[in-house]
């Protein structure tokens, strides 16, 4: 019997560290996620959007993927990467074709490396008024061919159709602004920094009533032993615990830092709003008391993310987020 049902779609989601798997439907009133799994990924195979070993990789998947019977489905694949370039730009307020139409006759003014080696898609933002004028924010998402091609080549090879390959933030930014509540406390209508953490680096999206405002990166790399001393669980030595807790201050202040230095830059070039929330999500959001780590230094509530109205979904959603997300069409970097 199939684990998965083929008439339903797969996304997978790449990290440094394991890939993530969910299988589910999404539809306008909710997302309903049946199941989900991990693969770990040994060190060297993978790592910051790029394959380092194409074949360990192809092997390591199509080992899990036949395990549990899945193949020739839609697939949507979820990527990070330090190498994608995120350009925030301004143009005349105009509709999506004419913004398309600038972009392909302009896009060497906006984008500051050659475009010919990136697929850059671009994300509206808001409106603002520059003068008199009313302009709009454009976000463009410029990924290397090289990540979209070798990525297309693995699926394609595990036997999967891969339909759209998604940016993580645009993944989360979708998420929560199809949501309307955040835990059944927090309403999305509100300006929300959702805060990836990972291993290798933490992704950081800024989301305004629902909509993409920022998205950024901060390159600090978390100590595994820092998630393997501080779950919920732990009972180690003193001497282990001084070990992990070093480990956990040194990454987390580096993160830290990183993050408030994003929210002041934002503040400044949005005078009128600020960040009333954090949200907390990624495999690395399990560490305890990350919650009130991170309310006392950033000066704000912090929340680790639980539970979303409009998602059916019985597993750890604060991992899962990125891949339920890409399930909602609206954008991506299309095939």
């Amino acid at each position: 019997m199939s684990v998965f049902n083929t008439k339903k779609t797969i996304s997978v989601e790449f990290c440094s560290d394991e890939v993530r798997v969910v299988e589910g439907k999404y539809n306008k009133k909710n997302i309903v996620v049946n199941k989900c799994f991990t693969i770990p990924v040994p060190e060297g195979v993978y790592g910051d959007g790029v394959i380092k070993d194409m074949d360990d990789f192809l092997h390591l998947l199509q080992n899990e993927f036949s395990l549990r019977n899945i193949s020739h489905c839609d697939v949507y694949g979820v990527i990070n990467s330090s190498n994608i370039i995120i350009r925030e730009i301004r143009l005349p307020k105009v509709d999506v074709e004419q913004i398309v139409s600038i972009l392909n006759y302009q896009l060497d003014e906006y984008f500051p490396v050659n475009s010919e080696n990136y697929v850059v898609q671009f994300i509206p933002l808001d409106v603002v008024n520059e003068e008199g004028v009313e302009k709009l924010n454009v976000m463009l998402i410029g990924v290397p061919k090289y990540i979209i091609e070798s990525h297309l080549n693995l699926l394609r090879n595990l036997g999967l159709k891969p339909v759209v390959l998604d940016y993580a933030g645009n993944a989360i930014s979708k998420l929560i602004g199809f949501s309307d509540s955040i835990n059944g406390i927090y309403d999305n209508d509100i300006t929300i920094a959702c805060v990836d953490l990972e291993q290798e680096s933490t992704a950081l999206n800024i989301t305004d009533k629902g909509m993409m405002s920022m998205s950024r990166v901060v390159n600090v790399e978390i100590n595994p032993s820092v998630n393997e001393g501080y779950s919920e669980s732990s009972d180690y030595s003193d001497d282990q615990d001084a070990a992990v807790a070093i480990a956990l201050k040194s990454d987390l202040t580096a993160i830290l830092n990183g993050i408030d230095m994003v929210f002041r830059y934002y503040s400044s070039r949005q005078a009128h709003k600020d960040i009333e929330l954090v949200l907390i999500y990624g495999n690395y959001s399990n560490i305890s008391g990350i919650e009130d780590l991170m309310s006392s230094y950033l000066d704000k509530p912090c929340v680790r993310l639980n539970v979303l109205d409009k998602v059916k979904f019985y597993g750890d959603i604060a991992k899962y987020a990125n891949a339920i997300g890409a399930l909602i069409r609206r954008n991506g970097v299309r095939l």
